[in-house]
C-alpha cells in the first residue's frame, strides 16, 4: 500500500530567482547557510537547504517510505509581490512544478501558487495552471497581511468548483504575530490560529453557499476547528444573522465545516482521532509538513491513533487520490 504525502514543501527556482538580488521585500538575503527569506515587515525565516534540493527530497521520502509527494511551494508565495509581479512569477513557478510533475509522474505531482493579491489573475492562473498538469492550489491564511475576504474570492471559488480541484488553506505569517513572538508561539499558536481564522471568514462568507461542491483543505488537522466547532455554533446561533454570516437558511456553521478536508500533520494521537471525529475517514490524508517536520511524526500519530485498517489506507493513499486525482505510484 502507497503513501502519498498531500502536504511537502518545495521553493521553486523560479521563486528563488525572483527573490534574489531584490532589495525590496519579497527577497533572499545573507549567502551560504546563512541564507534567510524576508517578506513583509519583520518576517525572516531561514532558507533551509531543504526547500530547495528536490533530490534530496526524494532520498527523504523513500527513506520515510513514502511513495508520492504532492508539492506546494512553501511561504512567502507570490503574495507579497506588486501584481503584475506576482501574477507574472506565479506563472514561472507553475510552469516550473508542471515540468516537474511530467518528468517524475510516478514520484510527483503539484498544487499551483496564485497571485491572491490579484483576485481576477488568481483564478485565470489557476485555470492555465489546472491545463497543465497541476492539481488544485494552495493558498494562504493571509493576503500579504491582509485578512481573507470571500466576496472578493469569487472568481477564484467559482473557478475552483468549475475545474473540480481544491484549494489547500496553509498558514503564513500571522495576523496574531506581534501578541505571539514568545516562546515559539507563532508556529505552535499562531499558525493555527490564522487558518482556522481563514477557514471560518470563508465559510461564514458564504464560500459553500451555492458551492456544495467547493473542495476546501485545511492544514494541520484541520487546525482548532476539532476543539472549536461547538463552540463556533453556539456564538453563530446566538449572534443570529451577525454570528451566522452568509450560511443559507438554518445551517449551522458545522454543517459547513464538515465539508473541509484535512492531513494529519498533528504529530499526535489524539488530536488525529479528534479531526477524524468531525470530518470523518474520508476526509483525512497523510501530509508531513517537510521539511519543517519529519514524515515519521505522521507516521507516528497514525499508528498511535489505533485505527482500523481500513481508514490507516484512507489517510495513506485513497482519500488522496480521490481528492486530487490518482498517483502512479500509489
Amino acid at each position: 500500500m502507497g503513501v502519498i504525502d498531500v502536504h511537502t514543501h518545495y521553493l521553486a527556482e523560479a521563486l528563488v530567482s525572483a527573490m534574489e538580488g531584490r532589495a525590496e521585500l519579497p527577497r533572499i538575503s545573507g549567502s551560504g547557510e546563512g541564507r534567510v527569506i524576508e517578506y513583509g515587515e519583520g518576517n525572516v525565516h531561514a532558507l533551509m537547504p531543504a526547500m530547495v534540493d528536490l533530490e534530496r527530497q526524494e532520498r527523504e521520502l523513500e527513506a520515510a517510505d513514502v511513495d508520492c509527494a504532492l508539492l506546494t511551494v512553501n511561504l512567502p508565495g507570490v503574495d507579497w509581490f506588486g501584481a503584475a509581479d506576482g501574477a507574472a512569477v506565479a506563472r514561472e513557478v507553475n510552469d516550473e512544478l508542471a515540468e516537474l510533475s511530467r518528468g517524475e509522474p510516478e514520484r510527483l505531482a503539484a498544487l499551483a501558487v496564485l497571485p491572491m493579491q490579484a483576485p481576477t489573475e488568481a483564478a485565470a492562473e489557476l485555470e492555465r495552471a489546472v491545463g497543465l498538469g497541476l492539481r488544485g492550489a494552495m493558498i494562504y491564511s493571509n493576503i500579504a497581511g491582509e485578512p481573507i475576504d470571500p466576496a472578493g474570492l469569487t472568481d477564484l471559488l467559482d473557478a475552483a468548483v468549475a475545474l473540480d480541484v481544491p484549494l489547500t488553506i496553509h498558514p503564513t505569517y500571522p495576523l496574531s504575530a506581534p501578541t505571539l513572538d514568545a516562546y515559539a508561539l507563532i508556529p505552535t499558536l499562531g499558525f493555527l490560529v490564522d487558518t482556522t481564522a481563514a477557514a471560518l471568514r470563508l465559510i461564514l462568507g458564504g464560500a459553500y453557499e451555492g458551492r456544495e461542491q467547493l473542495k476546501l483543505v485545511l492544514c494541520h488537522a484541520g487546525s482548532l476547528l476539532p476543539q472549536l466547532v461547538g463552540r463556533v455554533d453556539y456564538e453563530a446561533e446566538r449572534h443570529g444573522a451577525h454570528g451566522l454570516g452568509a450560511l443559507a437558511g438554518s445551517a449551522l456553521p458545522s454543517e459547513r465545516i464538515e465539508l473541509l478536508y484535512a492531513d494529519a500533520v498533528c504529530a499526535s494521537g489524539h488530536a488525529l482521532r479528534n479531526t477524524l471525529e468531525l470530518l470523518g475517514p474520508d476526509r483525512v490524508m497523510f501530509g508531513s509538513d517537510y521539511p519543517f517536520w519529519e514524515h515519521q511524526r505522521t507516521h507516528d500519530a497514525v499508528r498511535a491513533a489505533e485505527l482500523p485498517a481500513e481508514t490507516v489506507s484512507r489517510i495513506r493513499t485513497e482519500n488522496a487520490e480521490r481528492l486530487f486525482g490518482p498517483f502512479a505510484a500509489a
